[in-house]
C-alpha cells in the first residue's frame, strides 16, 4: 500500500487552468506531497482514485512509471491510457468544475486545508459514483452497452477500474 492519500472533493469556477494547477503544485511543493486535480465527473468513485494512486505510486517505486511526475502518472492510471493527451481529458477545465483534488505522500494532511480553500464549495459527494456519470464514463473508458448489459449498471465503476488495471499490461 502507498504512503498517505487524501481526496478533497468540491466545486470551483476556474478562470485560468494553468494558474489553478500552479497553485496546487506550489501547495504540494511546500508540503512535500503530490497534489493533482481531476474532473470529478470523470471519476467512478473514491475506489477508482485509490486504485489509480496505488498503482502510480507502485510504478514509481519500481521505476516503471510512464510520466515524469506522480500527479500525471495518477492521471494515466485513472484514465487507463498510456497517452498523456488522453489523461488530460479528465483534467480540470475553464469554467465550473466538479473537482477531486488528490493529495499523495507522507503527511498529506499538510496540504488538505489549503487545497480545500481553493474550492468555492467543499462537496465530497462530487467524487462519489452515481448513475448521472454513466454516459460520460462509458464514453471515456470505451465501455460498451453490451458490457453494461452483462454486468449491470451498478458495476460500471468496476469496469472503469478494470481499464486502469489493464494499463499495467499495456506497458
Amino acid at each position: 500500500m502507498m504512503t498517505g492519500l487524501l481526496i478533497v472533493g468540491g466545486k470551483v469556477d476556474i478562470k485560468d487552468v494553468k494558474a489553478f494547477i500552479g497553485k496546487l503544485a506550489a501547495i504540494g511543493k511546500e508540503c512535500g506531497v503530490t497534489v493533482q486535480a481531476v474532473n470529478a465527473d470523470c471519476i467512478a468513485g473514491r475506489a477508482h482514485i485509490e486504485f489509480a494512486a496505488d498503482r502510480a505510486v507502485e510504478a514509481f517505486k519500481e521505476k516503471r512509471n510512464l510520466a515524469r511526475d506522480l500527479g500525471m502518472e495518477i492521471m494515466l492510471y485513472l484514465r487507463g491510457r498510456r497517452q498523456i493527451e488522453k489523461a488530460l481529458e479528465i483534467g480540470v477545465h475553464p469554467g465550473k468544475n466538479n473537482v477531486a483534488i488528490i493529495i499523495v505522500g507522507d503527511g498529506p494532511g499538510c496540504a488538505e486545508d489549503t487545497a480545500r480553500a481553493m474550492l468555492d464549495k467543499v462537496d465530497e459527494n462530487v467524487v462519489d459514483y452515481d448513475h448521472r456519470k454513466d454516459e460520460a464514463l462509458m464514453r471515456l473508458y470505451d465501455i460498451t452497452p453490451a458490457e453494461v448489459e452483462i454486468v449491470g449498471k451498478e458495476r460500471i465503476p468496476l469496469l472503469v477500474r478494470e481499464r486502469s488495471a489493464l494499463l499495467e499490461f499495456e506497458k
